[in-house]
């Protein structure tokens, strides 16, 4: 399908102001990435703003990895360019991206299983709150900062009792939990999410939906998720791909009327929820 010469816009329910006190926004203007020749995304426009759950859906090879790395600042870009809060990011490294408000969480959890769950999450609170000169005061950041530990446990579901626990030993699903805990700790404007529910019992994603529902009342939301029900459930609205370029955007109960969708990605797995 050839892309419109616009840009795209998707709205949340409420905006989410940045420091400048207009709406939290990520928009992606002409956005492409080449590999070796490979053309893995081409010629996205798409703006995001305000406050709610995106999703990014596409069949195997569409490309929705590549443009979520373009997105949150991990792939750099062959042609086009990435705002964020009204800022060019293209070419900035995450680490300043993150400094925007723009946090990822990845499919492949990223925590320190050595480090104890309290450990995990005052990392990104002291890194938040100082320079980063202070990191070696484990034991002081620990204390500076153990209501909102405790709270940021609380909120994704982690029981005190795995609070000085090593995170290596909490079963899979806690340790997706504590994944989102340690991103919510950097305090995030924009959160990204890579397949947050991938691996989940039917138990541990009911939990995971409603703590994204619940962060998602305060921020903005992307997420690439394979579980077609978890989308109908959060997103708004929804970015369809296609061999690295935007087939639809839309809200999921006209997404999947869409004949082209249905013949691109839905398929024979609509009634399975799963792509």
């Amino acid at each position: 399908m050839a892309l419109p010469a616009s840009t795209t816009p998707i709205h949340g329910t409420h905006a989410a102001t940045n420091r400048g006190g207009s709406p939290a926004s990520l928009e992606a203007r002409g956005l492409g990435k080449t590999f070796n020749g490979f053309v893995a995304v081409s010629g996205v426009n798409l703006q995001f703003s305000g406050n709610g759950v995106f999703g990014i859906i596409g069949p195997n090879g569409a490309g929705k990895t590549t443009l979520f790395g373009l997105l949150s600042g991990f792939i750099k870009p062959t042609t086009g360019t990435m705002l964020c809060n009204g800022e060019e990011i293209s070419r900035l490294e995450p680490e300043a991206v993150a400094r925007l408000g723009l946090i990822r969480s990845f499919q492949i959890t990223s925590i320190f299983g050595h480090l104890s769950v309290a450990e995990n999450l005052v990392m990104p609170m002291q890194r938040r709150d100082s320079s980063g000169n202070q990191f070696w005061r484990v034991s002081h950041a620990l204390d500076t900062w153990r209501d909102e530990i405790d709270e940021t446990m609380r909120r994704v579901g982690i029981a005190p009792v795995w609070r000085d626990q090593p995170a290596a030993d909490l079963p899979y699903g806690l340790k997706r939990s504590l994944e989102l805990g340690v991103s919510l700790a950097a305090r995030p404007r924009i959160l990204l999410l890579d397949e947050p529910t991938a691996g989940m019992s039917a138990q541990d994603i009911g939990r995971i939906i409603d703590l994204i529902r619940d962060v998602a009342a305060e921020r903005m939301v992307i997420m690439v998720e394979h579980n077609l029900r978890v989308v109908s459930d959060l997103a708004r609205e929804i970015v369809v791909l296609q061999q690295g370029k935007v087939l639809t955007v839309g809200a999921y109960a006209d997404v999947r009327q869409n004949p082209q969708v249905i013949e691109a990605y839905l398929g024979g797995h609509r009634e399975h929820g799963h792509a």
